[in-house]
């Protein structure tokens, strides 16, 4: 073109089967021909791309959003989602080209994740970036997905802890005095200590208890019943509502009722069916104006009486454990996980069975390796023959 500008000029033929003419210049024949190289290597015009390598983050974090309110994912995922993206992604990645993106970046963006607000956090948004670049494979934007590789480290949970029935009585106890006791301003709930009965007798998810109806409970079957199909959720888009169907499709099923629950729960049905408090949901724990029960908003004073009457450490959690950890060590922990409602018998023991960690006499089974002679038979001592203590030497 002139003394100091080269013109390098080659047909390509694009993805829609046209031959383009491209063109690119430099200061010289070799770098005018690297440019138009480099120019026709992220040449890209997909068929159906609506993202291109080029384009910023920020618009492939526009057409993921709208794949995933039209998916199938439940509210509270959509919810969690949408919020990784706004507080975490958009802000460090929104502005990186796609093309930019490599594993390294992935990796970079989550281990800092990981040492500012934890690997809980930093697991979803992994999953969040995972699904926005298998919307980018899809448009020919990428050939890879860079998450693929990348190791997200994983929660780091301690062993579960559970009541057992001691322990669950003396808590009762102390939880229906707090409740009793006089206060200032409002009075105290006094259903507090029936939601911890159900939750310990069943197992349940707050949510699902909440979401109960008494249609959905059959007391005069043999054995009593409740059908659990059912929660309780709280989303930006409709607030407090029931879900029709529980955490996942392991979660509908069918629990027996143990006797105190079944006295406890006739008692609530006579008392609902005399007072005035409205109920038009026919729910077995509404709220107190008649509507549906947050069950953030009980989790708020249950934390609260546990704090007051010394078991801080005690959740609604810690209940279905307990739950958990008698069935499991009476029926094994294949009932113990349809009992909460879990898909993997292991994540049951890892995260909701407390560990055994007293001795099992085991002594009727392990007996019959050697058979001793008569007069070598072991017996326990009786106390009132024990032997007395050596007396001790005055020096």
């Amino acid at each position: 073109m002139t003394p100091h500008s080269w013109r390098a000029r080659a047909y390509y033929r694009d993805m829609d089967g046209v031959l383009r003419l491209v063109e690119a210049r430099g200061p010289s024949s070799a770098a005018a021909q690297r440019n138009i190289q480099v120019k026709l290597k992220e040449r890209q015009t997909p068929r159906y791309g609506i993202v291109t390598a080029k384009d910023r983050i920020n618009t492939l974090i526009d057409v993921f959003l709208v794949e995933m309110e039209a998916s199938d994912k439940a509210d509270r995922t959509k919810d969690k989602y949408s919020y990784c993206v706004k507080k975490y992604i958009k802000p460090a990645l929104g502005s990186v080209r796609i093309s930019e993106v490599t594993s390294g970046v992935v990796d970079h963006f989550i281990r800092t994740l990981v040492s500012d607000v934890g690997s809980s956090t930093a697991r979803s948004c992994g999953a969040v970036l995972s699904w926005m670049f298998k919307v980018a494979l899809r448009h020919d934007a990428v050939t890879v997905n860079p998450v693929v590789g990348v190791s997200i480290p994983k929660n780091s949970t301690a062993k579960p802890k559970a009541l057992n029935m001691e322990q669950y009585r003396d808590l009762r106890a102390k939880l229906i005095a707090w409740e009793q006791a006089p206060t200032l301003g409002r009075p105290r709930t006094q259903e507090l200590h029936e939601i911890a009965d159900f939750l310990v007798g069943t197992g349940l998810r707050p949510g699902e208890l909440l979401a109960l109806h008494w249609k959905e409970i059959d007391l005069e079957s043999e054995p009593p019943t409740a059908s659990i199909n059912a929660t309780i959720i709280r989303t930006t888009r409709g607030g407090v509502r029931i879900q029709d169907h529980p955490k996942s499709r392991h979660g509908v099923r069918r629990l027996t009722l143990p006797a105190f629950l079944v006295v406890e729960l006739r008692k609530r049905r006579q008392h609902q069916e005399t007072a005035s408090s409205p109920n038009p949901t026919n729910l077995v724990f509404p709220s107190s104006t008649g509507t549906i029960c947050d069950a953030n908003n009980v989790g708020k004073v249950w934390r609260k009486a546990a704090d007051s009457i010394g078991y801080n450490w005690v959740t609604f959690r810690t209940l279905r454990k307990s739950n958990a950890t008698v069935v499991a060590r009476t029926m094994g922990a294949e009932a113990a996980a349809y009992q909460l409602g879990h898909s993997k018998i292991a994540m049951t023991q890892e995260h909701y069975i407390e560990e055994y960690k007293e001795a099992l006499d085991t002594r009727a089974v392990l007996d019959g390796f050697v058979t001793l002679p008569d007069g070598d038979a072991v017996t326990p001592p009786s106390p009132d023959k024990a032997e007395a203590p050596e007396e001790e030497d005055d020096c």
